[in-house]
């Protein structure tokens, strides 16, 4: 199992609470706020929330700064025209916050054959952290299924590269691409000792509400490549949370995830830290496209 690169701890934790299994992305009407939490290590999440959610993660967040990190909350209104398309996130130039591509300047990513395929173009010198929906069709409860990606890129870069040597823990490089989703309702305890990133407790009901697939993922090694990749939801050892910790740990909070999805996609990082983003390379490339055909069944 690798480890994210998260360099902190959260003041508080969440209990667990038993909801009725959905039937669609678990976002509800009063969750029209998008949040993006950004801290100093360059590593940011993205989920959605109404007034008492939000209410209680800056609370979070203020008892987290209290303690020495430095993380703030972002939050625009969420976009109803795109809830069921995919959406690419990039570090902005700061490489320290998320910003989406949701408007027609911005490169946002498109589907050539309604819906199978969607694809996104490469910025030069500009990491891209996660390409995500909350298409109903697959999220909610997700908690038998397994998801696959036929995942490919072209154009005329030679390889791609991460940051924060979160290649093999030392290195930029190799840049790799896996499955990711959200699950707000979740939230678990973690087991081990502090600091984060070693199975920490400080903070444990956060980290359960986002995960990572650990062994599938594809290495983004040249500019041309192709590659299908599976994981199983129902199979909690196959992924990680927000501290690294394998769901087979915590098998009650990772099934409450997997049953209350509300975002799912693709995160794109190392083979160390999950992500930290990538960039094409060298930065002199003139077309480099993303292209993936996602399902969950």
């Amino acid at each position: 199992m690798k480890r994210l690169l998260f360099g902190f701890a959260l003041a508080s934790a969440f209990a667990v609470v038993l909801l009725p299994t959905s039937v669609g992305a678990d976002i509800s009407p009063t969750q029209t706020t998008q949040v993006i939490l950004s801290c100093a290590d360059g590593h940011s999440v993205v989920l959605w929330a109404d007034a008492a959610t939000l209410t209680s993660l800056t609370a979070d967040v203020q008892a987290l700064n209290a303690s020495g990190a430095s993380c703030t909350l972002g939050t625009t209104a969420a976009d109803p025209s795109t809830s069921a398309n995919w959406t690419v996130y990039d570090y902005n130039p700061s490489n320290q916050a998320l910003a989406p591509r949701n408007s027609p300047n911005k490169m946002p990513a498109t589907t050539p054959d309604s819906g199978t395929t969607w694809q996104f173009p490469f910025k030069p010198d500009i990491y891209t952290a996660l390409f995500t929906t909350t298409d109903p069709s697959v999220t909610g409860n997700d908690s038998a299924k397994t998801l696959t990606d036929t995942i490919s890129v072209s154009g005329d870069a030679t390889s791609f590269m991460t940051q924060h040597g979160g290649g093999d823990c030392v290195a930029n490089t190799p840049a790799a691409v896996r499955f990711y989703f959200t699950a707000p309702a979740a939230s678990g305890p973690s087991i081990g000792t502090s600091p984060p990133g070693t199975g920490g407790t400080t903070g444990a009901g956060f980290y359960t509400q986002f995960w990572w697939s650990d062994a599938a993922s594809m290495q983004l090694l040249t500019g041309n490549q192709s590659q299908t990749i599976t994981a199983s939801l129902a199979n909690p050892g196959e992924w990680s949370d927000w501290n690294g910790k394998s769901g087979a740990a915590v098998p009650e909070a990772f099934l409450e995830a997997t049953q209350h999805v509300q975002s799912i996609g693709l995160s794109f990082g190392g083979d160390c830290f999950f992500e930290t983003g990538v960039t094409p390379t060298p930065d002199t490339f003139t077309n480099e496209t993303f292209s993936s055909m996602f399902s969950a069944s």
